[in-house]
Formats: structure tokens, C-alpha cells, sequence
């Protein structure tokens, strides 16, 4: 599945809301160019208010996943030392160099090459890499009946998830116990029903960022920019609308052709969208505006704020 990159162009879809929970590191493409213009830096640099107040949170950036499968991979080694094998941890897989490429890129020059990520993006230059285990000479090594004992103590028994009971992760072996211990409870700060309301404003917070009146001026800027170019947007997060609802309205019997021609369409807004965006100034009002309206959204709930985070911070 494709995700929609971190750039200017994408606007506030992306570049903000992704921001505020990343905060100043942001993971993903173009964030923090080396490459790109001062404002694109500049943008990268600040902390949103609202990770710096929540980031004792469980995370699910490129550090806690790193730290997640180290820890990961020694609980299958003790597991499976315990069932009498050798079990060498893995490490990271180490990010394809296109990848790092394409975050050091600037907002216009990653557009200029990918658009807005729908047709193309630099995940479809990764090549299939055959993974080699640490231990394939161990394995090559053991006769039929040691590697069936192996893979059973490593994998589980085999399970119908498709009956009443479902995946139970006590027959799924040592892979099963490492991921249960390690991940199971990544996710429940944001599915904990008590805190469902909370998380709905957060939500509504962050779409009122593009109808803020404080960006009335740039919006109009950027438009005017816009129209120079040939395209007729009031407001900066309409451009990558555009192209995210035609790309939607596509089905499966969509012929070759409308797909190309869509894809030249993205791509001649995207790059339009990046250098107005950069010429109007929009990404550093755009977060000025995020990040008074995330301040004020800990202000009005700081009680309900500090309660999730007294409950679920890893870092008190």
C-alpha cells in the first residue's frame, strides 16, 4: 500500500498533521531535506507543542521500532535456546538507499520526480532483496525431522483463523510469544475507549487547520500563483484533493490510457502546488497556525492530557 509522502505539496494533509506526531524527526520523505529550500528546513525544525507535551507516549517511530525489534528478536533467541536451538537476532533491515534519497530531497524536487506519491514514489525503485538468515548454515545443517522441530518451536502449529477461536498467539511459538510481549500493548493509548473523545478532538483540531482565517492571505497568494500556472484552487489542500478523489474515482476496468494522462495530471500539479506553496511562504504560516491551535487544544485539556499520559507514558 502506498502512503501519501511528506512534502509541502501534499500541504496540510500531510506535512502537518504528520508533523505533529512526529514532532521535529519526521520519518518520512522530504521532512528534513538537505537538499531543499531554507523554509522546507526550517519547518523541520521546530517541535510541535503537542508531541512535545505527549512524547512519553508509545511511539511508533524509526528509533521505538528499532529498539521494538531488538528486543523482539532476543526474546526469540531465549525462547528458542530454551527449546533447545540457536537462534541468531536479527538485525534492522536497513533502509533501501532510494529512500534515503528521496528524504533528502526538497519539496519541489521531490514532487518534480514522484508528484504526489500516487502514480509513483520512491518505494517502487526498491528492488526484492533474498533474505539470507544468520543461521542458514544451522539450518542447512539439520536433517528433515531437526528443521520440522525447528520451524514448529519458531512458528507454532498450523491454525484455522478462520473458526470461532480464531489466532490464539500461545500456539504461534516463539515468533508468536516475542511479537505478543513486545507490540501487543503498542497500540492501546490510542484504543482506549476512555480516551476516544479526547482523540476525536485532537482530530477535529487538526481539520480546522486549512479554514484557519490566519491563512486567508497565503491561501489567496498561493492561488493567484496557482492560477499563473493553469490550475483553479481557492485553497492549498484542494490541489492534492484533487488528485487523491480522481485517483479514487479509478476502478479496476480504468484503461491505461485515463491512468497515464491522470498521472501526468498529478504530476503538473504537484510541481505547481510545491513552488507556489514555497514562493506564498505556506508551510511556515501553516504550522504557526497548527501549532497555536495544538497549544490551545492542551490548554482546554490538559486534565484529560496528563490522565492519558500518567496512564500509558514509558517514560514518567
Amino acid at each position: 500500500m502506498r502512503s501519501v509522502p511528506f512534502t509541502v505539496a501534499a500541504a496540510v494533509g500531510a506535512l502537518l498533521l504528520l508533523s505533529a506526531c512526529s514532532g521535529s524527526d519526521s520519518d518520512s520523505g522530504g521532512g528534513d531535506s538537505s537538499s531543499g529550500s531554507d523554509a522546507g528546513k526550517d519547518t523541520a525544525a521546530k517541535e510541535s507543542p503537542l508531541h512535545a507535551y505527549t512524547k512519553s507516549i508509545p511511539s511508533d517511530n524509526a528509533d521505538e521500532s528499532a529498539k521494538r525489534h531488538k528486543k523482539a528478536e532476543n526474546i526469540i533467541a531465549s525462547c528458542m535456546q530454551e527449546a533447545g536451538f540457536e537462534y541468531t537476532p536479527q538485525d534492522v533491515p536497513s533502509q533501501p538507499a532510494s529512500l534515503d534519497d528521496a528524504e533528502r530531497m526538497g519539496p519541489v524536487e521531490w514532487a518534480e520526480k514522484y508528484g504526489y506519491g500516487w502514480s509513483a514514489g520512491p518505494e517502487s525503485e526498491i528492488g526484492e532483496e533474498e533474505f539470507v538468515s544468520p543461521d542458514a548454515d544451522y539450518l542447512a545443517a539439520m536433517s528433515e525431522s531437526e528443521a520440522a522441530a525447528y520451524s514448529l518451536a519458531l512458528f507454532g502449529e498450523q491454525q484455522d483463523v478462520d473458526t470461532e477461536s480464531g489466532w490464539d498467539w500461545t500456539k504461534g511459538g516463539c515468533n508468536a510469544k516475542a511479537n505478543h510481549e513486545v507490540y501487543s500493548n503498542l497500540n492501546a493509548a490510542y484504543e482506549d475507549p476512555a480516551y476516544e473523545d479526547l482523540h476525536e478532538e485532537q482530530r477535529r483540531m487538526f481539520e480546522k487547520v486549512p479554514d484557519d482565517p490566519r491563512l486567508a492571505a497565503i491561501n489567496a497568494e498561493w492561488s493567484a500563483c496557482m492560477n499563473e500556472a493553469g490550475f483553479d484552487f481557492a485553497r492549498v489542500s484542494e490541489a492534492h484533493e484533487s488528485i487523491a478523489e480522481a485517483y479514487a474515482a479509478l476502478s479496476e476496468t480504468t484503461d491505461e490510457t485515463t491512468r497515464a494522462d491522470l498521472g501526468k495530471k498529478e504530476m503538473a500539479t504537484a510541481i505547481a502546488d510545491a513552488k507556489c506553496q514555497e514562493k506564498a511562504g505556506y508551510p511556515e504560516k501553516a504550522q504557526e497556525v497548527q501549532f497555536a491551535l495544538e497549544q490551545e487544544f492542551i490548554d482546554t485539556h490538559k486534565a484529560e492530557l496528563d490522565a492519558w499520559i500518567e496512564q500509558y507514558a514509558t517514560d514518567k
